[in-house]
């Protein structure tokens, strides 16, 4: 298997698919080559603004391991390139921005984009093309 930076494995979802990819990603960092998320939960405890009782899965994880910046933070030695981006509309965005300025404290280097737009297939198809840039850039 190619591990690391020559992994050929890109990552990415949204919302909570976002949040999947982003802290599947960081725990599992040496097996991308990057990771991203549009309109990306980012914390466990947040996708009870989608769904009724989430608890079961994650029933018995630790409580710090449910957020993507705990992985992040752990794993920053051999983190792949990491990009995501929210909508300024989306109900998620405040839980975005504070990622980013969490990513930014720890100097962990990653790219956050905020746009026009909403919690919405119209706002995910649009940001799917720079995704793609993004992770097309990464094989150069």
């Amino acid at each position: 298997a190619c591990f690391g930076p020559q992994s050929p494995i890109f990552l990415s979802g949204f919302s909570m698919g976002g949040f999947g990819a982003l802290r599947l990603g960081a725990k599992y960092a040496d097996r991308f080559r990057a990771i991203g998320g549009h309109s990306s939960v980012t914390h466990f405890d947040q996708l009870s603004i989608f769904a009724n009782d989430p608890s079961g899965a994650y029933h018995s994880v630790p409580a710090e391991e449910r957020s993507v910046l705990h992985w992040m933070k752990k794993n920053r030695a051999f983190l792949p390139p990491v990009r995501f981006d929210c909508g300024a509309d989306d109900r998620l965005v405040e839980f975005n921005r504070q990622l980013h300025r969490e990513l930014e404290a720890e100097g962990i280097p990653h790219e956050y984009v905020e746009l026009p737009g909403t919690h919405s297939w119209d706002y995910w198809h649009a940001q799917l093309r720079e995704m793609l840039k993004f992770f097309d850039a990464q094989l150069g």
